[in-house]
C-alpha cells in the first residue's frame, strides 16, 4: 500500500506542520507517479488507486469490497453485504452474545440497497481499481446504457486520464490523482443518462392519470 501523508489534527506533526517541510499538493502528485513507475519496474503492478501487487498476488479481501461483490461479516461491530441488503451488527459484546444465546437482535443497521444506489456504487467502487467499469456488465446489472459515460471516459481518455483494454473503462495513474473529481462528473453523467431514460416513461403515466 503506498498513501499519500495527511495530517491529522491533534497528532505531534500536525503541532509542527508550520516548522517542517512538507510536500504541497504538486509534489506528492509527481512523488506518487514516480512511485507508481518504479513498482511496476519492481513487478508491482498497480491494481487499486493505492495498492501494488505482483500477478496473482492482489489482495482478495479488499477486491471483493472494490468489486461490490457480497460479503459476511461475524462478531460484535461487524458489516455485511448480502442478497441487496447492507447490514451491521451491534458493538456491544455483551449485548451481541445476548442476542446470539437468547434469539434475540442483535442487528443494528440495516438498509436495502436499490439499483439506482448499486449503480452509482458500481462506478465509485469499481473505478478505484485498473479493472475498472465493463460497459456490457454494467448495462446487464442496471438495465441502462452506457453511451453517455463511455462519451465522457473517451474525454478523459484523450487527456490521459483513462483508458480503454479487455473491455474495461479504467482509470490511468494520472487519472487516479484526480479520480474524486472525476467519478463527481461520472455520476452527474449518470443522473442525467437515467433521467432522460425516465422522462418518456414518467410523461406516459402522467398522460395516461390525466
Amino acid at each position: 500500500s503506498c498513501y499519500g501523508l495527511k495530517l491529522e489534527e491533534g497528532t505531534p506533526l500536525f503541532e509542527r506542520r508550520e516548522r517542517e517541510v512538507m510536500a504541497d499538493e504538486d509534489t506528492q502528485a509527481d512523488m506518487y507517479l514516480w512511485a507508481v513507475n518504479r513498482l511496476k519496474q519492481a513487478g508491482l503492478n498497480q491494481y487499486e488507486i493505492s495498492n501494488f501487487a505482483k500477478p496473482k498476488y492482489e489482495s482478495e479481501h479488499n477486491l471483493r469490497y472494490w468489486m461490490g461483490e457480497e460479503y459476511i461479516g461475524f462478531g460484535p461491530g461487524a458489516h455485511s453485504y448480502f442478497g441487496q441488503r447492507r447490514y451491521s451488527f451491534v458493538r456491544d459484546v455483551d449485548r451481541y452474545i445476548r442476542g446470539v444465546l437468547h434469539n434475540g437482535t442483535v442487528v443494528e443497521e440495516s438498509e436495502d440497497i436499490s439499483r439506482g444506489e448499486r449503480a452509482k456504487e458500481y462506478l465509485i467502487l469499481r473505478l478505484r481499481t485498473t479493472k475498472g467499469v465493463d460497459p456490457r456488465e454494467y448495462h446487464e446489472k442496471f438495465y441502462t446504457g452506457f453511451d453517455a459515460l463511455e462519451d465522457k471516459l473517451q474525454e478523459y481518455r484523450k487527456r490521459g486520464w483513462a483508458v480503454y483494454s479487455n473491455d474495461n473503462w479504467h482509470f490511468t495513474a494520472e487519472g487516479f490523482l484526480i479520480s474524486n473529481s472525476l467519478i463527481a462528473e461520472l455520476l452527474q453523467v449518470q443522473e442525467e443518462s437515467v433521467m432522460q431514460t425516465m422522462r418518456p416513461l414518467l410523461e406516459r403515466r402522467m398522460g395516461l392519470g390525466g
